[in-house]
């Protein structure tokens, strides 16, 4: 029998299988390895150095940080690189042309020290502005605050012959994931300065991967009647602020008969997702934010997975291929929703 190597094959497919092979578990159809989705792309970087800088811009391209250690182990990470580029390392990598998607959750209090504050805010806003799609938690609103003014205070001065500046940021879909929703304070905190305010302004798709769900307790069939309830959020928010919004899109698990109230809190329930898209004109409605979207149904219904509805007010629903494990507890699930559907 004929052996098969590995170093036989052209240069261009073994890129082309070490790219694949590094993507991470949230980003493809099989189930999601949730307690380590980067472990194949850490152990091809480990391989050789072609298999590294084949690996890495798919380790970076969505950057998961949904623990204050992972926010922390990041930090670390960036630290290191800058030493690289220090000594011109051929280890040294450029975060930012890589990253394009960014999920950065609570932080450690400590994931810095006082004195290196100001250094690793300084190290984290490229990062973290050059995705286009960011996902924070509430209580990871600080840490965009005080990057927001250190990107606000580093951008180029306006060239005399532009009335305006481009924003130092190139986010413009931002997703507000678990956890307490921010309270009027924090929200000041942004609409009270002018780069907080830039930012807001220049988001253009808003999601909310808070925990928004419909009743377990009464499951639906396939084919569900249910109303869409807005999360909470949206009727307190400074929604004006956001004036370049166009579009809002929240994801619901689809319930199916029958359902464990006990297995879904402790094992987990797999159940298609329903990913709901609507223009954010109707959260501009003459008698304020609707607390619900109108349920599909009739001929807008979809019957199968994969299946996409649009009605006349431009409002989108789309069911998802797979199912995903989900559990009732937050946070469980939002990651792989988030790196695959939003």
């Amino acid at each position: 029998m004929a052996r098969f190597c590995f170093a036989d094959l052209p240069i261009e497919l073994v890129h082309i299988i070490i790219i694949y092979a590094a993507q991470p578990t949230f980003d493809q159809d099989e189930r999601y390895d949730r307690s380590s989705p980067y472990s194949s792309a850490l152990n091809l970087c480990l391989v050789s150095k072609f298999f590294r800088r084949a690996a890495l811009p798919e380790l970076l391209h969505t950057i998961l940080l949904p623990k204050s250690r992972n926010v922390t182990a990041f930090m670390q990470a960036l630290l290191i690189q800058e030493a690289y580029k220090k000594a011109n390392s051929v280890f040294q990598c450029d975060y930012v042309s890589h990253v394009r998607k960014m999920w950065i959750g609570p932080p450690d209090d400590n994931f810095t020290s006082a004195s290196e504050r100001s250094h690793a805010i300084g190290l984290l806003t490229p990062v973290m502005f050059a995705a286009p799609s960011l996902a924070l938690s509430w209580k990871s609103v600080d840490l965009l605050i005080e990057c927001l003014e250190h990107a606000w205070k580093s951008r180029p001065a306006t060239p005399v012959n532009e009335e305006h500046s481009q924003p130092p940021w190139k986010t413009q879909t931002l997703s507000l994931t678990v956890g307490n929703p921010v309270h009027g304070t924090k929200w000041n905190s942004l609409t009270d300065t002018p780069q907080g305010s830039a930012f807001l302004a220049s988001i253009c798709r808003l999601s909310s991967i808070t925990y928004v769900y419909r009743d377990y307790t009464d499951p639906q069939p396939l084919i569900s009647s249910q109303n869409y309830r807005l999360p909470d959020w949206m009727k307190t928010a400074p929604l004006a602020s956001f004036k370049s919004l166009q579009t809002v899109t929240l994801p619901y698990p689809r319930t199916k008969a029958p359902i464990s109230v006990s297995g879904l809190s402790n094992r987990g329930v797999d159940m298609h997702m329903e990913l709901l898209a609507f223009p954010a004109t109707l959260l501009r409605a003459p008698n304020g934010i609707p607390s619900e979207i109108q349920a599909f149904t009739g001929t807008g219904t979809i019957s199968g997975p994969g299946e996409e509805a649009i009605r006349s007010d431009g409002t989108h629903l789309r069911l998802s291929l797979s199912k995903l494990r989900w559990y009732s507890g937050l946070g469980y699930g939002w990651e792989k929703i988030w790196a695959c559907m939003l």
